[in-house]
């Protein structure tokens, strides 16, 4: 017994002395100077620093899942996040996680700021929590050309890479090829056994908000999104021609609008769809920023939502709340499927491979709110 308890203190005081976890931390959002140790946590928890250890480092397969959400419970009361300086030079990891914003040419040239993008900043904003609560840091870089991302995946001192808006998929594969650590992103086409990529049913998205006119009464719906040349939106623009085709709607081309998904480009779809009278009744497109630029355009063209156009958007972002009206949207749920690309990363970061698939689709559905009106 007496062998058992001085095997125990020699092995903590190890752990003290060489696993940075240890060191004092640093304390968000509290107002006193906080110099809380992993030894502080153990104390408060009842339980032995290496499990508080094994607890942040991820190493939970002896640790219960009662003892588990004790210790984070004690962590997250306190905003404990480890030293992150004195771990990396102890196990060689710089506890970042870059992520890449790849440009289209086009928006380089137009000025295209994507950090004012709405969807860019919630699917950051839900990376970054997730990474945070898990002790690692960001560094965020927008890039135009594949050459630059292949310099980056070489010569980053990151941990992990997740990647907006990836490159084609016959780049994709030789971006792979240069990484040196795991990388995640979104809506790819390539299917690699390296690559993490979580997706969402594009075409089932548009489908439902089409239908979903269509069970409104509307018949003269329109398509706003230059979809060409875009793997993702071709999915959804094939999403609303599925629509018409079931219920014996002929596809009108004047009624597909091919300006950017942009708060812009929704701009000039509204108010071309209002001062030209066009027959359309309803309107569905691929982005809720561009969504809520057809409302604008529209009003600005003398129309108003929904009694002379009812409107659909796509990603169920927060602001869709604060339209006027209330803009009923696509869900395609990116809080989820920023923290599913991040927690299967961080898993391929701490054990070189996952439990799951590296590949995962996510459901979609609408949203119903108020800018949709019923024909009937």
């Amino acid at each position: 017994m007496y062998f058992y308890f001085y095997l125990r203190n020699v092995l903590e005081f190890y752990i003290y002395m060489y696993d940075s976890s240890f060191l004092p931390g640093n304390c968000y959002g509290r107002t006193e100077v906080c110099s809380m140790t992993l030894k502080d946590i153990a104390d408060l928890a009842g339980v032995s620093m290496m499990t508080v250890s094994n607890v942040i480092n991820g190493k939970t397969s002896r640790v219960s899942q009662k003892t588990r959400d004790k210790v984070n419970a004690i962590i997250e009361e306190y905003g404990y996040v480890p030293n992150l300086n004195a771990r990396s030079l102890s196990n060689k990891k710089s506890h970042i996680i870059g992520i890449i914003i790849s440009l289209d040419e086009k928006d380089v040239l137009l000025g295209t700021n994507y950090f004012e993008n709405p969807y860019v900043s919630t699917m950051i904003g839900a990376i970054e929590k997730e990474l945070q609560k898990n002790g690692y840091f960001t560094m965020i870089r927008s890039v135009s050309k594949n050459a630059d991302i292949i310099s980056l995946l070489k010569n980053w001192n990151v941990d992990g890479i997740i990647i907006l808006y990836p490159a084609a998929s016959e780049y994709m594969a030789r971006l792979l090829n240069s990484a040196t650590c795991p990388v995640a992103t979104f809506d790819c086409e390539l299917e690699h056994p390296n690559l993490i990529n979580i997706t969402s049913n594009d075409e089932k998205g548009l489908y439902l908000s089409t239908k979903y006119m269509i069970n409104h009464g509307h018949t003269a719906i329109a398509f706003v999104a230059d979809y060409e040349n875009n793997p993702v939106l071709t999915k959804r623009f094939n999403g609303y021609k599925r629509a018409l085709d079931e219920n014996h709607i002929p596809i009108n081309p004047d009624y597909v609008y091919q300006y950017p998904p942009s708060y812009e480009g929704g701009i000039k779809a509204g108010r071309k769809i209002a001062t030209d009278r066009s027959p359309v009744t309803a309107v569905v497109t691929t982005a809720d920023i561009c969504a809520i630029g057809i409302m604008e355009g529209a009003r600005l063209g003398g129309y108003r939502i929904p009694v002379d156009l009812s409107v659909i958007g796509y990603d169920n972002l927060a602001l869709c709340q604060y339209t006027m009206p209330k803009l009923t949207s696509v869900s395609q749920n990116i809080p989820k499927k920023a923290r599913m690309a991040t927690s299967l990363l961080l898993e391929k970061i701490r054990t070189g491979s996952v439990s799951s698939s590296c590949q995962a689709s996510l459901d979609v559905e609408i949203v119903d709110r108020q800018s949709v009106i019923s024909l009937y």
